[in-house]
């Protein structure tokens, strides 16, 4: 793929007509399978297939260029940044010359553990066909609401099955992965299979496939990062929503236990009182005010089930509680282990927990115990940080697992997601070596980028342009130009043999 060459002119035209994009929503075509399983459309279906970045006679020195967006509740509206900024984006590259000949593969994220599209992928391109495969991305989303995302997954197939000439010219790609959360540690073999079609005996740890990746690409993490509260709120949100389209108590609560997990196994969660009352389906009410007043995949009829049971604020008694998760019957047919988070308010004090029931086993066999806590209502803490009941998300971990793979200066930090693309056509200028970073901001002020803007980019880029004037110069000493010292005798008793 990558024929061809992008006419801006059309692209902006159109922009300006005000039709309407990213209306795909996960069905087919056909009014038939509207009913069917929802899934990414299918040029962007990527089981059993590769995506090339081929050289032409158009494109001698092609540049694959991989954009993998984050499309999950808290970062889908960078799709649609970089959308309404591409014709720019294109431009600028070859105006500027930035890289030769560059072919885009545009990408979509989400949580492999609970989304219908985790990831979807389009060709490599290099002309208006760019504009369509962005229109039909699905803007799921969704997300898990644990703090990952499936980068990892996204990770495993370009590092696998994606076919580059530039790395027969001794030459790497440029990927850039656009989101705000942390990976999972290790990629799933089952989505491996579902959504690739590899079968591999085992998960394969996220370390080795970016290592991988890293053969082919310069891998960049541009993260737009958020304030506490709005990471809060995108944690709690895929929960939350869950609990309360049920019809459960979220909000108000002495106590609370939701449980969450993506297939159509019915999970029951159970919790034992001080008074040992025992709450499950089977005794929904207690008398002590403890209700599980959400009970799903009775007949497995949603992959996106919720339980919850809680005690609205007053009503629970002081004493030790105990919960723990059951599967009472499979619904799936491969009775493989089920994946589960739970998370649990006590006293206005969250924790998360995540586990999965045992494979083949079901009903007491498959008990899973959780978390056992002592509740006293004079006890509510007062001066509890909410920064500290979600530290496992904040910025810093985030960063921190991240640069556990890639340099930590492709870690390109951003204020406004209006600026992903300057950062992008930034990172590309500065590694490619055909600007350094005051040129580079001197072309942003010549398409009229405000002063904030070209600040946020030089604090992002920054990093980068150390690291990259480095190497160029490391380059440079060892090519056998002449140095600075040329001509110059050396004093010692060594001798060249």
């Amino acid at each position: 793929m990558g024929g061809g060459y992008y006419d801006g002119d059309v692209g902006e035209r159109s922009r300006s007509t005000q039709r309407e994009v990213f209306t795909y929503q996960g069905y087919s075509s056909d009014p038939n399978a509207a009913t069917g399983r929802r899934e990414c459309h299918a040029e962007l279906n990527v089981k059993g297939k590769k995506r090339e970045c081929r050289d032409s006679p158009q494109h001698p020195t092609s540049t694959p260029i991989v954009v993998a967006m984050d499309v999950t509740r808290s970062r889908g509206d960078d799709a649609k940044v970089i959308y309404s900024k591409l014709p720019m984006f294109i431009g600028q590259i070859i105006l500027k010359g930035y890289v030769p000949d560059p072919e885009v593969s545009f990408c979509a994220i989400g949580d492999a553990n609970s989304d219908n599209a985790p990831i979807q992928v389009g060709q490599f391109e290099s002309d208006n066909r760019l504009d369509e495969t962005l229109s039909k991305i699905w803007l799921e989303e969704g997300g898990g609401g644990t703090g990952q995302e499936s980068y990892e997954l996204m990770a495993y197939y370009f590092a696998k099955h994606s076919i580059l000439d530039a790395t027969a010219r001794g030459r790497k790609g440029y990927f850039f992965f656009v989101g705000d959360e942390g990976f999972y540690s290790k990629v799933d073999k089952n989505h491996i299979k579902n959504y690739i079609g590899d079968d591999v005996a085992e998960d394969v740890p996220s370390a080795q496939v970016f290592a991988e990746l890293q053969q082919k690409y310069q891998v960049f993490f541009i993260y737009p990062q958020k304030t506490w509260q709005e990471r809060k709120s995108d944690i709690d949100a895929e929960i939350k929503k869950r609990v309360e389209a049920a019809g459960g108590l979220y909000e108000g609560v002495d106590i609370r236990a939701s449980l969450l997990w993506n297939n159509r196994n019915d999970l029951d969660l159970h919790i034992v009182t001080p008074a040992g009352h025992h709450i499950y389906y089977g005794d929904k009410r207690a008398p002590c005010g403890g209700w599980l007043d959400v009970d799903m995949n009775v007949q497995g009829e949603t992959t996106k089930p919720v339980e919850n049971i809680r005690w609205k604020k007053g009503d629970a008694k002081k004493g030790r509680y105990k919960i723990y998760v059951q599967n009472y019957r499979f619904h799936e047919s491969n009775q493989a282990a089920t994946h589960f988070k739970l998370e649990v308010e006590v006293n206005g004090e969250v924790k998360h927990f995540e586990g999965q029931t045992p494979a083949y086993k079901y009903g007491s066999d498959s008990n899973v115990d959780v978390y056992e806590f002592t509740y006293d209502p004079n006890l509510r803490p007062v001066d509890a940080s909410e920064e500290d009941k979600y530290a496992g998300y904040d910025d810093a971990t985030i960063k921190r697992q991240w640069a556990s793979v890639i340099a930590p200066e492709n870690i390109l930090l951003i204020d406004d997601p209006q600026g992903i693309v300057d950062v992008m056509l930034g990172a590309l200028a500065l590694v490619e070596g055909t600007s350094d970073l005051d040129t580079y901001l001197v072309d942003m002020q010549g398409r009229g980028q405000t002063e904030i803007r070209q600040g946020q980019t030089r604090k992002a880029l920054e990093g980068l342009a150390v690291s990259s004037s480095a190497t160029a110069l490391t380059k440079i000493e060892g090519s056998g130009l002449p140095s600075k010292d040329a001509g110059k005798k050396r004093g010692g008793k060594s001798k060249r043999l």
